[in-house]
């Protein structure tokens, strides 16, 4: 079983790889910013992130017409230690209801 899990994660790594070397350079960048904000909500402390480094830049070799970034709607959810599943609920139905509610 672990050793079926460690092939998962090694052929998981592969394609993540061949992945990102087919990526342009504004999807790059755009999945760069992306990963940022993704940590900065998954990462939540008391100092309001003041200690982490700034966005990645826009590269100089990027038309600034080609990043205008899509439209996100991104909604903040301070949850407890230990009580993520509480804003899962069943099924789902919790996160679905935030999802609804931002439309």
């Amino acid at each position: 079983m672990i050793r079926a899990a460690t092939d998962d994660v090694r052929f998981l790594l592969n394609i993540h790889e061949k992945m990102m070397e087919k990526l342009s350079k504004v999807s790059s960048w755009r999945l760069a910013v992306r990963s940022e904000l993704y940590c900065r909500c998954f990462c939540i402390n008391d100092n309001q992130q003041a200690d982490w480094p700034p966005l990645p830049t826009v590269p100089d070799d990027i038309e600034a017409e080609a990043c205008v970034p899509e439209v996100d709607i991104l909604s903040l959810l301070d949850v407890p230690p230990g009580k993520m599943g509480r804003v899962i609920g069943r099924k789902g139905s919790s996160i679905m209801a935030v999802k609804e509610s931002c439309k």
